[in-house]
C-alpha cells in the first residue's frame, strides 16, 4: 500500500478517532465512577443516620431489608462474596450506635454497607452503579458501531479506485477494451462512469480513423495495380522504368502509412531481433529509393556498421530512413553524412541553424512557416516514436553549420 494513499490517511484518521473515543469514555467512566461512588457513600450515610433517628424516636421499620432497598442497598446472599468483602474490602467509615455498628466498605470499586448488631449481621450492596455502567457502556457501543460503520462505508466507497486505477493503466498501455462502469452514485462512481464513456468514445474515434485509413489505402491500391499493369505494356524502356519506380514509391508510401497509423495509436508490437546495424542501414537506404548515381553523390558513409543491435528490423529501418530523408531535404548541398562511432549512428547534414527548439520539430506536421524550409511533416515525429518504443532517443547537436542526429544503440533493449 502506498504511504500517501487515501486509504492510509483514512485508516490513520479512524484509528486516531478510535483512540480518542476510548480515551474519552475511559476518562468519563473514571470521573462518573468517582461521583457515583461518592453518591453511594452519601446514601449509605443517609440511610444509617435516618435509621438511627427512627430508633431514637422509638420508630422501627417494619422490614429492615425493604427499608434499605429504598436507599438502593440490597442484601448480599453469596457467602463467597460476603467473605471476600469482609476480608479484603477497605473500610471507608464506621459508625457505632447503641443498636449496631455500621461499616462502609469499598471492594472492587463497589460500595457495601455492613451492619453488625453483635447478635446478627448483614452485608448490603449498593445498586446504583449498575444502571450507570450499563448506560455508559451502551452509549460507548453505539458510538463505536457508528465509527466502524463510517469507516467501512468510506473504505467500500474508495475501494473501486484500485480497480479504476488498474483500468486506466491498461487503457494507457494500449488496451482499449476496458470497462469500468459503476453502480455507485457517489463521486467515485461518477468518475468511473465518465471515464468509461470517454474510453468508449475514444475507441469509436480510433475505429473510425482506422476504417477511414484502411479504406483509403485499399482504394489507392486498385489504381496503383492497374497503373503497374499498363506500365508493363509500354515499349519505351526509360518511361517504363520511371513509371515503375513511381508506382513502387506509392506502394511503399501506403505501407508506411499503415506503419505510421499503428505507431501513432501505439498498437505496433515490436518484433525484436539481433541484427547487424549495416543490414538495417542498407534497408533504410533501399527505402529512400535513390538510384545508384544519386546514392553515391548524395550519401557519404564513414565508418563501419557491423556491430549488432537488438531492434525491430522494419521499424528501425523506417526510422533511419526518415532521418536520412529529412537530412537530404534540408541539406544546403543535398548531401548527408552517415557515420558510426562505437555503437552510435550519426546522421548529419549542412544547414542553417534552427529557428526553434529541437523539440518543436519532433511534433507532427511542423509547418514551413515555423521551420526552416519546407514542411517537416511526420518524419521526425515517427522517428521519435519508434526510438521511444525501443528505449532509445535521437540526440541532436548543431556545430559549425552541421546538423547531427545520433542514436546510441548501447542504451537500447537487448535480446
Amino acid at each position: 500500500m502506498i504511504k500517501n494513499s487515501i486509504l492510509v490517511k483514512i485508516s490513520t484518521i479512524f484509528f486516531l478517532s478510535l483512540f480518542l473515543l476510548v480515551m474519552f469514555f475511559s476518562v468519563l467512566l473514571d470521573h462518573q465512577s468517582e461521583r457515583n461512588l461518592e453518591n453511594m457513600k452519601q446514601r449509605q450515610i443517609q440511610s444509617v443516620n435516618y435509621l438511627l433517628v427512627m430508633y431514637r424516636n422509638n420508630v422501627q421499620p417494619g422490614d429492615i431489608e425493604e427499608y434499605f432497598n429504598n436507599f438502593g442497598l440490597k442484601k448480599v446472599t453469596s457467602k463467597h462474596l460476603r467473605t471476600s468483602v469482609l476480608e479484603r474490602g477497605v473500610v471507608i467509615f464506621q459508625k457505632l450506635s447503641p443498636i449496631s455498628r455500621f461499616s462502609s466498605i469499598v471492594y472492587n470499586d463497589r460500595y457495601y454497607l455492613f451492619i453488625d448488631n453483635f447478635e446478627s449481621s448483614v452485608l448490603l450492596e449498593s445498586q446504583d452503579y449498575k444502571n450507570f455502567n450499563e448506560s455508559l457502556w451502551f452509549v460507548f457501543a453505539i458510538a463505536l458501531l457508528i465509527l466502524l460503520y463510517m469507516y467501512v462505508s468510506i473504505f467500500r466507497s474508495i475501494a473501486p479506485l484500485k480497480t479504476l486505477s488498474s483500468q486506466i493503466r491498461r487503457f494507457a498501455s494500449g488496451d482499449l477494451q476496458i470497462e469500468c462502469k459503476s453502480n455507485s452514485h457517489d463521486e467515485i462512481g461518477e468518475v468511473a462512469n465518465e471515464f468509461d464513456r470517454a474510453a468508449k468514445k475514444i475507441r469509436d474515434l480510433i475505429g473510425a480513423r482506422q476504417l477511414f485509413l484502411r479504406t483509403i489505402m485499399h482504394e489507392l491500391k486498385t489504381p496503383i495495380g492497374k497503373g503497374r499493369i499498363i506500365t508493363e505494356m509500354l515499349e519505351d524502356e526509360t518511361a517504363k522504368k520511371r513509371l515503375v519506380g513511381v508506382f513502387e514509391r506509392l506502394d511503399l508510401l501506403i505501407a508506411e502509412f499503415s506503419k505510421i497509423e499503428q505507431i501513432a495509436s501505439e498498437r505496433c508490437e515490436l518484433h525484436l531481433q539481433e541484427v547487424a546495424l549495416s543490414n538495417v542501414v542498407d534497408q533504410a537506404l533501399d527505402l529512400l529509393m535513390l538510384d545508384a548515381k544519386k546514392r553515391e553523390e548524395q550519401i557519404k558513409i564513414e565508418g563501419e556498421f557491423d556491430f549488432l543491435v537488438t531492434v525491430d528490423f522494419d521499424l528501425m529501418a523506417l526510422a533511419i530512413k526518415n532521418l536520412m530523408d529529412n537530412a537530404l531535404k534540408h541539406s544546403l548541398d543535398h548531401t548527408l553524412f552517415l557515420r558510426s562511432k562505437e555503437q552510435t549512428l550519426v546522421v548529419a547534414n549542412k544547414g542553417e541553424a534552427l529557428k526553434m527548439g529541437i523539440n518543436e520539430y519532433f511534433q507532427p506536421f511542423v509547418s514551413g512557416s515555423k521551420a526552416c524550409g519546407s514542411s517537416l511533416g511526420l518524419g521526425l515525429y515517427i522517428v521519435q516514436n519508434i526510438l521511444r518504443q525501443h528505449g532509445l532517443e535521437a540526440a541532436y547537436t548543431y556545430e559549425e553549420g552541421l546538423h547531427q542526429f545520433s542514436i546510441d544503440f548501447s542504451k537500447g533493449a537487448r535480446g
